[in-house]
Protein backbone atom coordinates (compact mmCIF):
# COMPACT_ATOMS: atom_id res chain seq x y z
CA UNK A 1 0.00 0.00 0.00
CA UNK A 2 1.38 3.73 -0.74
CA UNK A 3 0.35 7.10 0.57
CA UNK A 4 -3.07 7.83 -0.78
CA UNK A 5 -4.00 4.06 -1.48
CA UNK A 6 -7.55 3.96 -2.13
CA UNK A 7 -7.30 0.49 0.01
CA UNK A 8 -7.20 2.41 2.99
CA UNK A 9 -10.62 3.84 2.77
CA UNK A 10 -13.80 2.93 4.21
CA UNK A 11 -13.50 0.58 7.13
CA UNK A 12 -15.57 -0.20 10.16
CA UNK A 13 -14.67 -0.48 13.44
CA UNK A 14 -15.74 -3.84 13.57
CA UNK A 15 -14.49 -4.92 9.99
CA UNK A 16 -12.93 -8.22 10.59
CA UNK A 17 -9.85 -7.91 8.35
CA UNK A 18 -7.15 -7.80 10.92
CA UNK A 19 -4.41 -10.52 9.61
CA UNK A 20 -4.87 -12.41 12.81
CA UNK A 21 -8.72 -12.41 12.22
CA UNK A 22 -9.17 -9.56 15.65
CA UNK A 23 -11.69 -6.97 15.28
CA UNK A 24 -11.53 -3.42 16.22
CA UNK A 25 -12.95 -2.75 19.67
CA UNK A 26 -14.75 -0.16 21.00
CA UNK A 27 -12.75 0.18 24.13
CA UNK A 28 -10.34 2.39 21.97
CA UNK A 29 -7.94 -0.11 20.15
CA UNK A 30 -7.55 -1.65 16.82
CA UNK A 31 -6.10 -5.14 17.62
CA UNK A 32 -3.97 -7.46 15.47
CA UNK A 33 -2.13 -10.53 16.89
CA UNK A 34 -3.20 -9.26 20.05
CA UNK A 35 -1.87 -5.78 20.34
CA UNK A 36 -3.42 -3.15 20.68
CA UNK A 37 -2.64 -0.07 18.62
CA UNK A 38 -0.59 2.89 20.25
CA UNK A 39 -0.91 6.10 19.93
CA UNK A 40 2.92 6.26 18.55
CA UNK A 41 1.73 4.25 15.77
CA UNK A 42 -1.27 6.80 14.65
CA UNK A 43 1.62 9.71 15.06
CA UNK A 44 3.44 8.27 12.41
CA UNK A 45 0.69 7.60 10.00
CA UNK A 46 -0.06 11.66 10.24
CA UNK A 47 3.33 12.39 10.32
CA UNK A 48 4.11 9.92 6.96
CA UNK A 49 0.71 11.31 5.90
CA UNK A 50 -0.24 7.78 4.56
CA UNK A 51 -4.30 9.48 4.76
CA UNK A 52 -2.78 11.16 1.40
CA UNK A 53 -3.99 14.49 -0.27
CA UNK A 54 -7.64 13.60 -0.30
CA UNK A 55 -10.20 15.59 1.17
CA UNK A 56 -11.97 14.04 4.51
CA UNK A 57 -14.39 14.51 6.51
CA UNK A 58 -14.41 15.60 10.35
CA UNK A 59 -16.71 14.42 12.50
CA UNK A 60 -19.06 17.18 12.39
CA UNK A 61 -19.31 16.95 8.64
CA UNK A 62 -16.82 19.22 7.40
CA UNK A 63 -14.35 18.83 4.36
CA UNK A 64 -10.60 18.97 5.53
CA UNK A 65 -7.40 18.55 3.48
CA UNK A 66 -4.04 17.64 5.20
CA UNK A 67 -1.87 20.59 3.65
CA UNK A 68 1.63 19.80 5.63
CA UNK A 69 1.13 17.44 9.08
CA UNK A 70 3.06 19.71 10.85
CA UNK A 71 6.20 19.36 12.60
CA UNK A 72 6.69 16.35 15.02
CA UNK A 73 6.52 18.17 18.70
CA UNK A 74 9.52 16.60 21.01
CA UNK A 75 8.44 19.11 24.08
CA UNK A 76 5.48 19.26 26.27
CA UNK A 77 2.39 20.14 24.60
CA UNK A 78 0.95 19.23 21.65
CA UNK A 79 2.03 16.09 19.18
CA UNK A 80 2.45 18.50 16.17
CA UNK A 81 3.29 22.26 15.54
CA UNK A 82 2.90 24.57 12.68
CA UNK A 83 0.53 22.04 10.69
CA UNK A 84 -1.41 23.46 7.71
CA UNK A 85 -4.84 21.95 7.10
CA UNK A 86 -7.85 23.65 4.84
CA UNK A 87 -11.15 22.89 6.58
CA UNK A 88 -14.46 23.82 4.44
CA UNK A 89 -11.94 25.60 1.92
CA UNK A 90 -10.78 27.97 4.56
CA UNK A 91 -6.75 27.29 5.37
CA UNK A 92 -5.79 27.12 9.25
CA UNK A 93 -2.55 26.94 10.68
CA UNK A 94 -2.13 25.80 14.07
CA UNK A 95 -1.02 22.47 16.35
CA UNK A 96 -2.69 18.84 16.43
CA UNK A 97 -3.43 16.52 18.79
CA UNK A 98 -3.41 12.66 18.07
CA UNK A 99 -5.12 10.45 20.57
CA UNK A 100 -6.37 6.35 20.28
CA UNK A 101 -9.64 7.64 21.43
CA UNK A 102 -11.27 11.36 21.04
CA UNK A 103 -12.44 10.99 25.19
CA UNK A 104 -8.51 11.23 25.80
CA UNK A 105 -8.68 14.81 25.26
CA UNK A 106 -10.39 15.63 28.55
CA UNK A 107 -9.05 12.49 30.20
CA UNK A 108 -5.35 14.55 29.37
CA UNK A 109 -7.09 17.48 30.79
CA UNK A 110 -6.09 19.48 27.53
CA UNK A 111 -9.69 21.50 27.90
CA UNK A 112 -7.65 23.17 31.23
CA UNK A 113 -4.70 23.75 29.80
CA UNK A 114 -4.33 26.92 27.98
CA UNK A 115 -0.96 25.34 26.05
CA UNK A 116 -3.33 23.48 23.80
CA UNK A 117 -5.07 26.72 22.50
CA UNK A 118 -3.31 26.71 19.04
CA UNK A 119 -4.72 22.93 18.54
CA UNK A 120 -6.77 23.05 15.59
CA UNK A 121 -7.35 19.83 14.48
CA UNK A 122 -8.24 16.70 16.90
CA UNK A 123 -6.80 13.69 15.49
CA UNK A 124 -8.07 10.42 16.95
CA UNK A 125 -8.19 6.64 15.45
CA UNK A 126 -12.02 7.21 16.98
CA UNK A 127 -14.47 9.82 18.02
CA UNK A 128 -16.81 7.63 20.87
CA UNK A 129 -19.62 9.95 19.46
CA UNK A 130 -17.95 12.94 19.71
CA UNK A 131 -17.87 15.85 17.01
CA UNK A 132 -15.75 18.87 18.55
CA UNK A 133 -13.17 19.05 21.38
CA UNK A 134 -13.89 21.87 23.99
CA UNK A 135 -10.25 23.77 24.47
CA UNK A 136 -9.30 26.36 27.19
CA UNK A 137 -10.59 29.50 25.50
CA UNK A 138 -13.89 27.67 25.14
CA UNK A 139 -13.85 27.41 21.48
CA UNK A 140 -14.27 24.08 20.17
CA UNK A 141 -12.15 22.11 17.23
CA UNK A 142 -13.08 19.53 14.86
CA UNK A 143 -12.24 16.14 15.09
CA UNK A 144 -10.85 13.67 12.68
CA UNK A 145 -11.71 10.22 13.20
CA UNK A 146 -9.19 7.71 11.11
CA UNK A 147 -10.67 4.71 11.74
CA UNK A 148 -12.91 5.15 8.46
CA UNK A 149 -9.88 5.80 5.80
CA UNK A 150 -7.39 2.95 7.41
CA UNK A 151 -8.48 -0.75 6.06
CA UNK A 152 -5.21 -2.84 7.49
CA UNK A 153 -4.14 -4.79 10.51
CA UNK A 154 -1.56 -3.36 12.80
CA UNK A 155 1.15 -5.79 10.86
CA UNK A 156 0.10 -3.99 8.02
CA UNK A 157 0.11 -1.08 9.00
CA UNK A 158 3.54 -1.59 10.94
CA UNK A 159 5.03 -2.70 7.94
CA UNK A 160 3.30 0.28 5.55
CA UNK A 161 5.38 2.79 8.14
CA UNK A 162 8.86 1.10 8.07
CA UNK A 163 9.20 0.92 4.15
CA UNK A 164 7.12 4.39 3.76
CA UNK A 165 9.58 7.25 2.41
CA UNK A 166 9.60 10.46 5.03
CA UNK A 167 8.78 13.14 3.15
CA UNK A 168 11.52 13.98 0.65
CA UNK A 169 12.62 17.93 2.18
CA UNK A 170 15.66 19.41 0.38
CA UNK A 171 17.66 20.24 4.43
CA UNK A 172 17.79 16.12 4.64
CA UNK A 173 20.22 16.07 1.60
CA UNK A 174 22.05 19.33 2.19
CA UNK A 175 25.14 18.25 3.65
CA UNK A 176 25.19 15.58 1.14
CA UNK A 177 25.05 17.72 -1.48
CA UNK A 178 26.68 20.97 -0.24
CA UNK A 179 29.25 19.42 2.18
CA UNK A 180 29.26 19.87 6.14
CA UNK A 181 31.43 23.58 6.09
CA UNK A 182 28.55 25.26 3.59
CA UNK A 183 25.93 23.64 5.78
CA UNK A 184 27.03 24.79 8.97
CA UNK A 185 28.36 28.41 7.48
CA UNK A 186 24.97 28.76 5.96
CA UNK A 187 23.20 28.26 9.51
CA UNK A 188 25.23 30.60 11.12
CA UNK A 189 24.15 33.17 8.59
CA UNK A 190 20.75 32.42 9.51
CA UNK A 191 21.95 33.19 12.97
CA UNK A 192 23.30 36.58 11.93
CA UNK A 193 20.20 37.30 10.74
CA UNK A 194 18.18 36.42 13.76
CA UNK A 195 20.94 38.46 15.63
CA UNK A 196 20.02 41.71 13.14
CA UNK A 197 16.02 40.51 13.20
CA UNK A 198 15.98 41.40 16.97
CA UNK A 199 18.07 44.58 16.62
CA UNK A 200 15.80 45.90 14.84
CA UNK A 201 12.85 45.40 16.51
CA UNK A 202 14.88 46.79 19.43
CA UNK A 203 15.45 49.96 17.38
CA UNK A 204 12.18 50.26 16.68
CA UNK A 205 10.52 50.55 20.05
CA UNK A 206 13.37 52.36 20.82
CA UNK A 207 12.14 55.12 19.10
CA UNK A 208 8.72 55.37 20.49
CA UNK A 209 9.70 54.47 24.28
CA UNK A 210 12.60 54.83 26.65
CA UNK A 211 15.49 52.69 26.11
CA UNK A 212 15.16 51.46 30.01
CA UNK A 213 11.49 50.61 29.65
CA UNK A 214 12.00 49.05 26.14
CA UNK A 215 14.88 46.69 27.73
CA UNK A 216 12.94 46.51 31.38
CA UNK A 217 10.02 44.93 29.02
CA UNK A 218 12.21 42.26 27.29
CA UNK A 219 13.59 40.96 30.49
CA UNK A 220 10.88 40.54 31.89
CA UNK A 221 9.06 38.59 28.97
CA UNK A 222 12.45 36.50 28.56
CA UNK A 223 11.75 35.75 32.14
CA UNK A 224 8.40 34.28 32.07
CA UNK A 225 9.78 31.60 29.40
CA UNK A 226 7.59 30.28 27.12
CA UNK A 227 4.10 30.07 29.16
CA UNK A 228 4.02 33.23 30.86
CA UNK A 229 6.06 35.26 28.27
CA UNK A 230 3.07 37.69 27.51
CA UNK A 231 1.81 38.00 31.77
CA UNK A 232 5.07 39.70 32.43
CA UNK A 233 5.25 41.80 29.13
CA UNK A 234 1.97 42.89 30.15
CA UNK A 235 3.22 43.61 33.69
CA UNK A 236 5.93 45.43 32.81
CA UNK A 237 3.55 47.68 30.76
CA UNK A 238 1.01 48.20 33.66
CA UNK A 239 3.83 48.72 36.28
CA UNK A 240 6.75 51.01 34.46
CA UNK A 241 10.28 51.06 35.35
CA UNK A 242 9.21 54.58 36.49
CA UNK A 243 6.83 53.60 38.83
CA UNK A 244 9.52 51.26 40.76
CA UNK A 245 12.63 53.05 40.26
CA UNK A 246 12.31 55.27 43.78
CA UNK A 247 12.19 51.85 45.56
CA UNK A 248 14.91 49.74 43.41
CA UNK A 249 17.41 52.94 44.07
CA UNK A 250 17.15 52.23 47.95
CA UNK A 251 17.11 48.28 46.99
CA UNK A 252 13.49 47.92 48.85
CA UNK A 253 12.91 44.10 47.53
CA UNK A 254 9.71 43.76 49.96
CA UNK A 255 8.65 46.89 48.79
CA UNK A 256 8.92 46.17 44.86
CA UNK A 257 7.67 42.74 45.07
CA UNK A 258 4.03 43.98 47.24
CA UNK A 259 4.26 46.35 43.92
CA UNK A 260 4.43 43.48 41.58
CA UNK A 261 2.71 40.78 42.73
CA UNK A 262 -0.15 43.14 43.30
CA UNK A 263 -0.46 44.32 40.06
CA UNK A 264 -0.12 40.75 39.06
CA UNK A 265 -3.30 39.43 40.74
CA UNK A 266 -0.86 37.32 42.90
CA UNK A 267 -1.32 38.27 46.56
CA UNK A 268 -3.78 36.15 47.17
CA UNK A 269 -6.45 35.81 50.78
CA UNK A 270 -7.17 32.75 52.77
CA UNK A 271 -10.76 32.59 51.11
CA UNK A 272 -8.74 32.12 47.87
CA UNK A 273 -6.05 29.29 48.66
CA UNK A 274 -8.83 27.42 50.71
CA UNK A 275 -11.05 27.05 47.53
CA UNK A 276 -8.32 25.86 45.23
CA UNK A 277 -7.67 23.70 47.55
CA UNK A 278 -4.84 24.90 49.70
CA UNK A 279 -4.36 25.19 53.28
CA UNK A 280 -2.66 28.34 54.27
CA UNK A 281 0.56 27.43 55.93
CA UNK A 282 1.61 28.80 59.49
CA UNK A 283 4.95 31.02 58.20
CA UNK A 284 2.90 32.13 54.94
CA UNK A 285 0.86 34.68 57.41
CA UNK A 286 3.73 36.85 58.70
CA UNK A 287 5.02 37.63 55.37
CA UNK A 288 1.58 37.50 53.37
CA UNK A 289 0.03 40.06 55.50
CA UNK A 290 2.90 42.23 55.35
CA UNK A 291 3.04 42.16 51.41
CA UNK A 292 -0.69 42.80 51.50
CA UNK A 293 -0.17 45.54 53.58
CA UNK A 294 2.29 47.34 51.40
CA UNK A 295 0.78 46.68 48.59
CA UNK A 296 -3.13 48.56 49.52
CA UNK A 297 -0.61 51.31 50.90
CA UNK A 298 0.01 52.01 47.45
CA UNK A 299 -3.77 52.21 46.52
CA UNK A 300 -3.41 50.85 42.99
CA UNK A 301 -6.76 50.35 41.65
CA UNK A 302 -5.82 48.50 38.31
CA UNK A 303 -4.42 45.30 38.27
CA UNK A 304 -3.91 41.91 36.52
CA UNK A 305 -5.96 38.86 37.69
CA UNK A 306 -5.05 35.11 37.83
CA UNK A 307 -6.62 33.88 35.24
CA UNK A 308 -3.74 36.12 33.44
CA UNK A 309 -1.50 33.68 33.91
CA UNK A 310 -0.82 30.14 33.01
CA UNK A 311 -0.28 27.73 35.98
CA UNK A 312 -0.88 24.26 34.68
CA UNK A 313 2.10 22.45 34.28
CA UNK A 314 4.18 24.98 35.04
CA UNK A 315 6.86 23.55 37.40
CA UNK A 316 7.50 24.89 40.72
CA UNK A 317 10.98 27.05 39.77
CA UNK A 318 8.93 28.88 36.44
CA UNK A 319 6.06 29.66 38.91
CA UNK A 320 4.81 33.16 37.88
CA UNK A 321 5.30 34.10 41.57
CA UNK A 322 8.36 32.66 41.15
CA UNK A 323 9.83 34.50 38.40
CA UNK A 324 8.26 38.15 39.55
CA UNK A 325 10.28 37.59 43.23
CA UNK A 326 13.62 37.16 40.96
CA UNK A 327 12.21 40.43 39.43
CA UNK A 328 12.12 42.09 42.35
CA UNK A 329 15.68 41.00 43.35
CA UNK A 330 17.30 41.84 39.82
CA UNK A 331 15.70 45.50 39.77
CA UNK A 332 17.19 45.50 43.52
CA UNK A 333 20.11 44.78 42.71
CA UNK A 334 21.11 46.97 39.84
CA UNK A 335 18.92 49.98 41.23
CA UNK A 336 16.50 50.55 38.62
CA UNK A 337 18.86 51.38 35.81
CA UNK A 338 18.96 48.00 33.93
CA UNK A 339 20.65 49.64 31.04
CA UNK A 340 23.82 51.26 32.92
CA UNK A 341 23.90 47.78 34.67
CA UNK A 342 24.69 45.76 31.02
CA UNK A 343 27.07 47.93 30.14
CA UNK A 344 29.13 47.99 33.05
CA UNK A 345 29.38 44.34 32.25
CA UNK A 346 30.24 44.80 28.82
CA UNK A 347 32.97 47.20 29.09
CA UNK A 348 35.09 44.91 30.62
CA UNK A 349 38.64 44.14 29.19
CA UNK A 350 38.12 40.63 27.28
CA UNK A 351 35.06 39.40 25.56
CA UNK A 352 35.23 36.16 28.04
CA UNK A 353 35.25 38.74 31.07
CA UNK A 354 32.61 40.84 29.66
CA UNK A 355 30.53 37.49 29.38
CA UNK A 356 31.21 35.98 32.67
CA UNK A 357 30.51 39.49 34.30
CA UNK A 358 27.55 39.37 32.83
CA UNK A 359 26.10 36.27 33.81
CA UNK A 360 27.09 36.89 37.45
CA UNK A 361 24.56 40.30 37.38
CA UNK A 362 21.63 38.26 36.07
CA UNK A 363 22.28 34.99 38.53
CA UNK A 364 20.47 35.42 41.69
CA UNK A 365 20.93 32.74 44.35
CA UNK A 366 17.93 31.58 46.14
CA UNK A 367 20.03 31.31 49.49
CA UNK A 368 18.89 34.64 51.23
CA UNK A 369 15.26 33.78 49.94
CA UNK A 370 13.01 31.64 51.93
CA UNK A 371 11.46 30.14 48.94
CA UNK A 372 7.97 28.63 50.16
CA UNK A 373 6.01 31.66 50.93
CA UNK A 374 6.39 33.16 47.89
CA UNK A 375 4.44 30.46 46.20
CA UNK A 376 1.52 30.98 49.01
CA UNK A 377 0.90 27.07 49.94
CA UNK A 378 2.80 25.71 47.37
CA UNK A 379 5.72 24.71 49.22
CA UNK A 380 9.61 25.20 48.30
CA UNK A 381 11.39 24.57 45.30
CA UNK A 382 14.02 22.95 45.21
CA UNK A 383 15.61 25.01 42.19
CA UNK A 384 18.69 26.52 43.89
CA UNK A 385 18.53 29.80 41.91
CA UNK A 386 15.84 32.18 41.14
CA UNK A 387 17.60 32.86 38.09
CA UNK A 388 20.21 30.48 36.98
CA UNK A 389 22.60 30.28 35.05
CA UNK A 390 20.92 28.76 31.62
CA UNK A 391 18.15 31.20 32.26
CA UNK A 392 20.80 34.28 32.41
CA UNK A 393 22.59 32.74 29.18
CA UNK A 394 19.08 32.71 27.26
CA UNK A 395 18.28 36.45 28.64
CA UNK A 396 21.67 37.56 27.18
CA UNK A 397 21.48 36.06 23.99
CA UNK A 398 18.28 36.73 23.06
CA UNK A 399 17.81 39.97 25.44
CA UNK A 400 20.85 42.18 26.07
CA UNK A 401 23.49 41.71 23.21
CA UNK A 402 20.76 42.54 20.40
CA UNK A 403 19.30 45.36 22.78
CA UNK A 404 22.62 46.78 23.18
CA UNK A 405 23.76 46.42 19.66
CA UNK A 406 20.87 48.43 18.43
CA UNK A 407 21.73 50.93 21.38
CA UNK A 408 25.50 50.77 19.71
CA UNK A 409 24.19 52.07 16.61
CA UNK A 410 21.82 54.96 18.00
CA UNK A 411 24.83 55.70 19.61
CA UNK A 412 27.14 55.12 17.20
CA UNK A 413 29.60 53.58 19.33
CA UNK A 414 31.73 51.44 17.06
CA UNK A 415 33.59 50.08 19.68
CA UNK A 416 30.60 48.92 21.31
CA UNK A 417 28.79 47.17 18.24
CA UNK A 418 32.47 45.20 17.83
CA UNK A 419 32.46 43.94 21.50
CA UNK A 420 28.46 42.96 21.15
CA UNK A 421 29.31 40.98 17.70
CA UNK A 422 32.29 39.23 19.14
CA UNK A 423 30.33 38.12 21.78
CA UNK A 424 27.36 36.69 20.09
CA UNK A 425 29.21 34.63 17.58
CA UNK A 426 31.11 33.22 20.09
CA UNK A 427 28.87 32.92 23.05
CA UNK A 428 28.80 29.32 24.36
CA UNK A 429 26.10 26.92 23.52
CA UNK A 430 22.41 27.36 25.19
CA UNK A 431 19.75 24.93 26.03
CA UNK A 432 18.13 22.60 23.99
CA UNK A 433 14.87 23.23 22.92
CA UNK A 434 12.11 21.33 20.27
CA UNK A 435 13.42 23.18 17.71
CA UNK A 436 17.21 22.69 17.99
CA UNK A 437 16.88 19.44 18.50
CA UNK A 438 14.04 19.02 15.44
CA UNK A 439 16.08 20.72 13.04
CA UNK A 440 18.90 18.40 14.27
CA UNK A 441 17.68 16.22 13.49
CA UNK A 442 16.07 16.82 9.84
CA UNK A 443 19.65 18.44 9.00
CA UNK A 444 22.47 16.18 10.68
CA UNK A 445 20.67 12.34 10.78
CA UNK A 446 22.46 10.87 13.44
CA UNK A 447 25.77 13.08 13.38
CA UNK A 448 27.38 12.70 17.02
CA UNK A 449 26.98 16.16 18.98
CA UNK A 450 30.70 16.25 19.33
CA UNK A 451 30.87 17.45 15.74
CA UNK A 452 28.48 20.14 15.90
CA UNK A 453 29.00 23.58 16.80
CA UNK A 454 28.72 24.76 20.38
CA UNK A 455 28.08 28.12 19.82
CA UNK A 456 24.61 29.60 20.45
CA UNK A 457 24.84 31.91 17.08
CA UNK A 458 24.46 28.52 15.40
CA UNK A 459 21.45 27.37 17.43
CA UNK A 460 19.90 30.72 16.70
CA UNK A 461 20.60 29.88 13.30
CA UNK A 462 18.56 26.70 13.46
CA UNK A 463 15.70 28.68 14.84
CA UNK A 464 16.15 31.69 12.20
CA UNK A 465 15.27 28.69 9.52
CA UNK A 466 12.87 26.62 11.35
CA UNK A 467 10.72 29.97 11.64
CA UNK A 468 11.27 31.35 8.30
CA UNK A 469 10.71 28.75 6.43
CA UNK A 470 10.33 25.31 8.03
CA UNK A 471 7.31 26.42 9.99
CA UNK A 472 5.90 28.81 7.08
CA UNK A 473 6.39 24.99 4.51
CA UNK A 474 8.46 27.04 1.93
CA UNK A 475 11.01 24.59 1.60
CA UNK A 476 12.25 25.15 -1.80
CA UNK A 477 12.65 28.88 -0.79
CA UNK A 478 14.69 27.48 2.20
CA UNK A 479 19.24 28.33 1.58
CA UNK A 480 19.72 24.79 2.92
CA UNK A 481 17.89 23.71 -0.74
CA UNK A 482 20.25 25.19 -3.06
CA UNK A 483 23.63 23.51 -2.81
CA UNK A 484 25.68 26.99 -3.09
CA UNK A 485 24.34 27.74 -0.07
CA UNK A 486 26.67 30.07 1.47
CA UNK A 487 29.56 31.88 -0.44
CA UNK A 488 32.76 29.86 -0.96
CA UNK A 489 31.67 27.66 2.61
CA UNK A 490 32.85 30.66 4.34
CA UNK A 491 32.63 30.09 8.36
CA UNK A 492 31.11 32.60 10.83
CA UNK A 493 32.90 34.93 12.86
CA UNK A 494 33.44 38.54 14.09
CA UNK A 495 33.34 39.97 11.02
CA UNK A 496 30.82 37.38 9.60
CA UNK A 497 27.88 39.12 11.71
CA UNK A 498 27.39 42.73 10.03
CA UNK A 499 26.89 40.22 6.36
CA UNK A 500 23.86 39.20 7.76
CA UNK A 501 21.55 42.41 6.45
CA UNK A 502 22.20 41.66 3.05
CA UNK A 503 22.36 37.80 2.94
Amino acid sequence: MAAGDPSLSKVCRRQATCVSGDRCTRQGALTGQGTAIKESLLTEIWRQRLLGKRTLLTSDGKKIRVLHPGRKNMDSGPDFRDALISIDGRQLRGDIEIHVSSRHWQAHGHHRDPGFNNVILHVAMWDEGEETSLLHSKERIPILALAPYLNASIEDLGNLLSTALAPDEPCRRAVKQAGMPRVLATINRAGARRFHAKAARFTEAMAHNDPEQVLYEAVMAALGYAKNREPLEGLARLLPLTSLREFATRGSVPEIQSLMLGAAGLLPIDSQLRRRGIQPRAHDDGQKEELQKTWLSFGIRKTMCRGDWRFFRVRPENHPTRRIVAASHLLARCRGELLRSVLTGLSRLSASEARRELERSLTIKADAYPTSHRHFGMGPSRHPSLIGRSRARDIIVNVLLPFCFAWAEAEHDARLRKRLKELYVNYPRLQENWITRHMERQIFGNEPESKLPHRACYQQGLIQLYRAFCAEHRCRACPLARRNSSRHGQSAGAGYLPDAKAA
